[in-house]
């Protein structure tokens, strides 16, 4: 890649030459040097400068969002060589929505790199409208989500395992008077709920919606982990993925309450954008996802 790209590239990151130079293991003459020939290039100024930083200009900007898009497309190209020439190596930037990046996706990484020690693998774990846009931008190569989402031109959209969706409630928990809550039981309780954008809360406005569900309190929590100890504190009642209980039911800290002929199976599906030089890591990739045994 062009050496004066990738040093503007990293001197709008960092906001500073000096820095820059530390990143890229040159000096900063030698940054500044690079700057110089590419506004040269250009025939405009690409920064301005600060006494302590370094902000970019409305054409630097515009050269920034190109020279990232120069950069992704160079780092694609490099890893398709790499991988006719060596085989079963390279890297991969796998992009996973909450419940499975911090439930599923690790042991899908050991085996993974069981199978294939030469591929280096970097995780995004972000909500499911998050992993969405970091496959659009090219920032993640594979996405895994758990909401309905269609494929299009620009996004494959492939589903791979099953997700069983359930009401859950502290051990202790009595607010209901049969062996399971009737609907309109729970809805006297306080429903804890996900950010909007993640895909466990848009499974939540689902129920809501379709069984005409007005809470009594809503209380939102940014993570699963947080809603779980929540749950378990007494807070209130939450619908979760039967993956992220698994240990709490196991310990007997939080019970299913799923009101009688209640049933929600969502599908977790990997996104990836279609390309006519497919990365085999891509492939490698889904065919363990494939492998995930059922809840």
């Amino acid at each position: 890649m062009d050496q004066r790209l990738l040093t503007f590239i990293t001197v709008a990151e960092e906001k500073s030459f000096s820095r820059a130079a530390n990143v890229l293991h040159i000096t900063q003459p030698a940054v500044t040097q690079h700057i110089r020939n590419l506004e040269c290039e250009f025939n405009v100024i690409l920064l301005e400068r600060g006494k302590r930083s370094v902000s970019l200009t409305k054409a630097g900007k515009i050269v920034f969002h190109q020279a990232k898009q120069i950069l992704t497309h160079y780092k694609e190209t490099k890893r398709l060589v790499d991988e006719l020439l060596y085989g079963d190596s390279g890297s991969i930037v796998v992009s996973a929505s909450y419940t499975f990046g911090e439930y599923i996706l690790p042991s899908v990484l050991r085996r993974f790199q069981k199978a294939y020690p030469h591929i280096t693998f970097m995780v995004n774990i972000v909500n499911s409208d998050e992993v969405i846009h970091q496959v659009k931008s090219r920032e993640a190569d594979i996405g895994i989500i758990e909401t309905d989402f269609l494929s299009s031109e620009n996004l494959k959209v492939v589903p791979f395992a099953q997700d069983t969706v359930s009401f859950i409630a502290a051990a202790n928990s009595n607010f209901y008077a049969g062996e399971v809550p009737t609907l309109d039981e729970l809805t006297t309780q306080t429903w804890i709920l996900r950010e909007k954008g993640s895909g466990t809360r848009k499974v939540a406005e689902r129920v809501l919606e379709e069984f005409k569900i007005t809470p009594a309190h809503i209380l939102e929590l940014g993570s699963t982990q947080i809603i779980k100890e929540a749950v378990e504190a007494g807070l209130g009642i939450a619908l979760l993925s039967n993956w992220t209980v698994r240990k709490e039911l196991t310990l007997n800290t939080l019970k299913l309450i799923n009101p009688v002929n209640f049933s929600l199976v969502r599908s977790f599906s990997y996104i990836y954008l279609p390309s006519e030089w497919q990365t085999k890591t891509i492939q490698l990739f889904a065919g363990c996802l494939s492998e995930i045994p059922g809840f």
